[in-house]
């Protein structure tokens, strides 16, 4: 057992994850008033000091020891509050437990990754919110729902500290799942040595220190929100300001605001939260005082990285004082406990313009001049401290400069391997610390360029989904035969990574609109993305063996074999007439008129705002619309900005047209269920 951690002196003495919350680090690291502030609305936070977060932590520890979770044990805790989850978290890592992060329960896919994941590990406890798990177990039978009730524990805490265990460097602190996966979730052990070696490379590489202020609206479920804007602020003594995923979703404008207020100096966001809050700057132009000159560093990853719309981003932003050498485009994987490489302080976003047709493992990189059939690759820096890079070629031996081929790291940050499941680890790990990232690129000038992947996965919205899993999903869904229909990752030219489906078809385009319909509902309602590019085509190419060639469904799609459906779908929405930086017509919409009419007209001009010129009636399905779970969260919030609690984010699910949403509304308005906020 241990008592009373020896206060330490400096970020290197750390032994354990459980050292960065000993007792008087943070004054001997250089910021004794060092806090997290959890955001609660715009420009309103709770502050916690980093002790107060040890006791939560502490008396977390001793409900669930009381509860009857004891050292060794697994805990999975798909937990949405931000405050909720850490002291969650840190009470595992405190008692010796093993800690599982899961994203919450919002939509079916979620759900299905929590249920397998627990089927998995048939030991393992299970620590939510009562809302959370009334979300996970709709639908269950008696026996299924008594059998996770069974290994539910209280998020509850103790009225006193419970006792920390004994942790050394190689014990395991944290299985990390990647986000949005579904297809036999893989689990990356990430054990305390590893984390603390990982962040000190992301303090040698960034200069984090303890006079930073961090901002983020990531997960706490990802590696990025988990690793880069939490560990990482309290290895290095900087203050933390955590913003929840959903009021980023609903109110991207609020992230500019409250970084701009809290002087906030490093910032972060996958490709498409960049994109997000382009698309509410051209309906709503910016907000008034908006100063980003504090900001040195706005982290771009989690996903592939647009260099043209990170500088349309810089373009936009730079009114605010924002620095163009802010933008950071890094590389990172959960396998590497998070960061890889990085680029140098005070460089500015680049990249290389390549042909798609050299692009396969082996192949010399062909830089080219014109846009058509090529992308451009982002300079994603050189390794951090403490971490290799190889480039590997089919053979496994090394290729050359600028030329393609596997991405392959190794490093102290590295995990060995997948938690259990040693059919991963075998096909992961190379041998001598090596580990196969699955992704493909090159080096130029020592930097790293992401231009692929080997494994199948799509990466949209910074959530990693198996082609497989949506395939699956959509046969049973549309009564399709499995060789029928193919998923697959689309990049056009400097565009964000789509989702492209992929549905055999050779009868009449017109006869195939039901179907595609029904495609973009289901991958919306289920799955939470929006799919713009759902193709008929002449044929599903496989192997001899029968596996899927996704790559030359991609490829074909891009050179304009299955018709027009190269352009674009991704630009910015004009701003719907009345916009500005005051209140929006939906927002001031259904004060006069709060009948199911009136709601239905305030509700048509929220759909239209966000998803743009209206396409659609009172009566058809939203989720038809290919509504992302960004768009339906943005459209709850303009919505629950005029009623608030009117509407759940469930209803949209049960209610998915406008005129029932409408009649929901107004009948609990006229029972005093939600009240105008006037």
């Amino acid at each position: 057992m241990r008592g009373d951690p020896v206060p330490l002196t400096s970020m290197s003495d750390a032994q354990t994850l459980l050292d960065l919350l000993a007792p008087g680090r943070a004054a001997a690291i250089g910021n004794a008033g060092q806090n997290l502030r959890f955001f609660q609305k715009p420009g309103q936070y709770h502050e916690v000091s980093v002790q107060e977060l040890r006791s939560a932590a502490l008396r977390r520890l001793q409900a669930l020891s009381s509860a009857g979770v004891s050292a060794g044990a697994e805990v999975v805790m798909p937990i949405d509050d931000a405050e909720e989850f850490l002291a969650t978290f840190w009470a595992c890592l405190f008692g010796g437990f093993i800690a599982m992060p899961l994203a919450a329960p919002s939509n079916d896919a979620t759900c299905a990754k929590i249920q397998d994941i627990l089927e998995s590990r048939s030991a393992a406890h299970l620590v939510l919110s009562d809302a959370g798990f009334e979300r996970l177990t709709r639908g269950l039978n008696a026996d299924q729902l008594s059998a996770l009730e069974s290994r539910r524990r209280p998020l509850a805490s103790g009225e006193s500290e419970g006792t920390p265990v004994e942790r050394a460097p190689g014990d395991i602190a944290f299985v990390q799942y990647s986000s949005g996966s579904t297809r036999s979730p893989k689990g990356v052990i990430i054990r305390h040595g590893q984390a603390l070696a990982n962040l000190a490379a992301i303090q040698a590489g960034s200069a984090l220190c303890e006079t930073d202020t961090t901002f983020s609206w990531m997960p706490l479920s990802h590696d990025m929100g988990l690793v880069g804007f939490h560990l990482g602020p309290l290895y290095t003594g900087a203050n933390q300001v955590l913003m929840p995923t959903g009021a980023f979703a609903r109110t991207p404008l609020v992230w500019l605001q409250d970084a701009s207020l809290t002087r906030s100096t490093i910032l972060s966001s996958p490709n498409f939260g960049y994109r997000h809050t382009l698309k509410a700057l051209a309906r709503k132009g910016m907000p008034e005082g908006v100063d980003l000159s504090a900001v040195r560093l706005l982290l771009n990853g989690a996903e592939p990285i647009s260099v043209g719309i990170a500088n349309e981003f810089l373009d936009e932003l730079g009114k605010t004082g924002l620095k163009r050498s802010a933008m950071f485009p890094v590389y990172g994987l959960a396998e590497a406990t998070l960061a890889v490489t990085f680029p140098p302080l005070g460089s500015e976003i680049s990249g290389l313009r390549v042909s798609r047709s050299s692009m396969g493992v082996g192949d010399a990189v062909q830089k080219v001049a014109g846009e058509d059939g090529s992308f451009v690759a982002c300079c994603c820096g050189a390794p951090i401290p403490g971490l290799e890079v190889r480039i590997v070629g089919s053979d496994g031996g090394s290729v050359t400069e600028e030329h393609v081929g596997r991405v392959w790291i190794r490093g102290a940050g590295v995990t060995e391997g997948y938690h259990d499941d040693p059919e991963a680890t075998a096909a992961a790990v190379m041998g001598e610390g090596w580990l196969d990232t699955g992704d493909l690129g090159f080096l130029s000038g020592g930097d790293l360029y992401i231009t692929g992947r080997l494994k199948d996965l799509v990466i949209v919205a910074g959530q990693n989904f198996y082609p497989h899993d949506l395939e699956e999903s959509l046969q049973g869904a549309l009564g399709l035969d499995a060789l029928r229909v193919a998923v697959a990752p689309v990049r056009r030219s400097d565009a964000p990574e789509e989702i492209g489906v992929f549905i055999q078809h050779r009868g009449e385009e017109a006869a195939f609109e039901e179907t595609r319909a029904a495609a973009k509902k289901h991958l919306s309602e289920t799955f939470g993305v929006s799919a713009e590019l759902v193709v008929p085509v002449p044929d599903i190419p496989r192997t001899t063996s029968g596996k899927v060639q996704r790559l030359r469904l991609s490829q074909r799609l891009l050179a304009g074999e299955f018709g027009d459906y190269s352009r674009a779908t991704d630009e910015l929405r004009p701003a719907v007439q009345g916009g500005g930086t005051g209140d929006t017509s939906a927002e001031s919409a259904g004060t006069a008129d709060q009948s199911a009419e009136g709601l239905e007209a305030m509700m048509v001009e929220a759909c239209t705002q966000v998803l743009g010129e209206s396409r659609f009636g009172p009566t058809d399905n939203l989720f038809e619309q290919g509504m992302s779970s960004i768009d339906l969260a943005e459209i709850h919030g303009l919505i629950e900005a005029r009623y608030p609690k009117g509407l759940d984010i469930r209803d949209f699910f049960d209610s998915p047209t406008i005129r029932g949403l409408s009649v929901l509304l107004a009948e609990r308005l006229e029972s005093g269920a939600a009240a105008a906020a006037n």
